[in-house]
C-alpha cells in the first residue's frame, strides 16, 4: 500500500498518514512484535515517500514505544507489552505535576466500580490471595519499596477478581501510571499505615461480598490518597518557595 504524496499534501501530514498506516499493519498483525522492518530505502520506496517523511514517521513511532532502532541492525516492532507502551506517558507525568490530579480522578471513576464488581464475583481463592496480600502489607508497611509493590498488587489482584478482561487492562494500565502518584506519598510512614488500614476495609468488604460496602471502601481509601498528594504538593511548593525567597535578594527601597 502507498502513501498519498502527490502535490498538496504537506511532508508532515504524509508522515503521520504513514504512522497510521504502520500502525494499523501492527494492530492488524501484519507487522508482528519483533519483527524487522525493511531497510529504510525499501520501505520508503514500498509507501511512495520520501526518506525524509520515512524518518519522521519513525520517529513517531519510536516516541511510542512501538518501534525500536538497533544500531547497526535495523527497525524492530517491539514486544508491546503494557509497560513499554506506556513509559512515554509516564514519563509526561514526571514532567507535568497537574498530570496527578487528573489521574486521581481516573482512578476514583474507574477503581470503585472495580471493587464492587470484585466483591460479587470473588472466589474463595481470591479472597485468600487478597488475605496474604494484606498480611505481606502489614510486614512491609515500615519499608516503602517493599509496600509500593505489594499497594500495586493489591489493586491489581483486586482487579482480575472481576475475571473481565478489559476492566483487568484498564486497572493495570492506571496502575503501572499511578506508581508515580504512589511514589509521591509512599515515603511518609503514616500514608503507608493509613493506606494498610484502608486496604484492611476494602478486604472486609470485598470477603463479606458486600458489593456496596467495597465501593465506597475504594472511594474513601482514594479520597485519603488525594488528600494525602495535595498535601505533599503544598508542602513542596512552599519549600520551592521558602527556598527561591531565600536566594532572591532583597529589593531595593525606593528613596525618590
Amino acid at each position: 500500500m502507498r502513501v498519498e504524496s502527490g502535490d498538496g499534501v504537506a511532508p508532515r501530514n504524509r508522515a503521520e498518514m504513514l504512522t497510521r498506516d504502520l500502525l494499523n499493519r501492527i494492530r492488524t498483525g501484519s507487522l508482528s512484535p519483533g519483527d524487522r522492518l525493511p531497510p529504510e530505502r525499501t520501505l520508503a520506496a514500498n509507501f511512495g515517500v520520501s526518506r525524509s517523511v520515512l524518518r519522521e514517521s519513525l520517529r513517531s513511532l519510536v516516541a511510542m514505544n512501538v518501534v525500536q532502532v538497533r544500531p547497526g541492525s535495523g527497525a524492530y516492532v517491539t514486544a508491546l507489552d503494557m509497560a513499554s507502551l506506556l513509559e512515554p506517558l509516564q514519563l509526561a507525568m514526571t514532567l507535568e505535576p497537574g498530570t496527578l490530579r487528573s489521574l486521581l480522578q481516573a482512578r476514583l471513576l474507574v477503581e470503585p466500580p472495580i471493587a464492587a464488581l470484585a466483591a460479587q464475583t470473588a472466589s474463595a481463592q481470591d479472597v485468600d490471595r487478597l488475605s496474604d496480600l494484606l498480611g505481606e502489607s502489614r510486614r512491609a508497611v515500615e519499608s516503602p519499596a517493599a509496600f509500593l509493590k505489594i499497594d500495586m498488587e493489591f489493586h491489581n489482584a483486586t482487579a482480575r477478581m472481576t475475571r473481565n478482561p478489559i476492566l483487568m487492562s484498564v486497572a493495570e494500565a492506571i496502575g503501572r501510571l499511578a506508581r508515580h502518584q504512589r511514589e509521591f506519598t509512599n515515603p511518609d510512614p503514616d500514608m503507608r499505615r493509613a493506606a494498610a488500614a484502608d486496604h484492611e476495609e476494602i478486604f472486609a468488604t470485598i470477603a463479606a461480598h458486600d458489593s456496596r460496602g467495597a465501593q465506597v471502601a475504594m472511594y474513601q481509601h482514594l479520597e485519603h490518597v488525594g488528600a494525602w498528594l495535595l498535601a505533599h504538593q503544598r508542602l513542596s511548593q512552599q519549600t520551592q518557595d521558602d527556598y527561591s525567597g531565600r536566594d532572591r535578594p532583597a529589593p531595593a527601597r525606593y528613596t525618590g
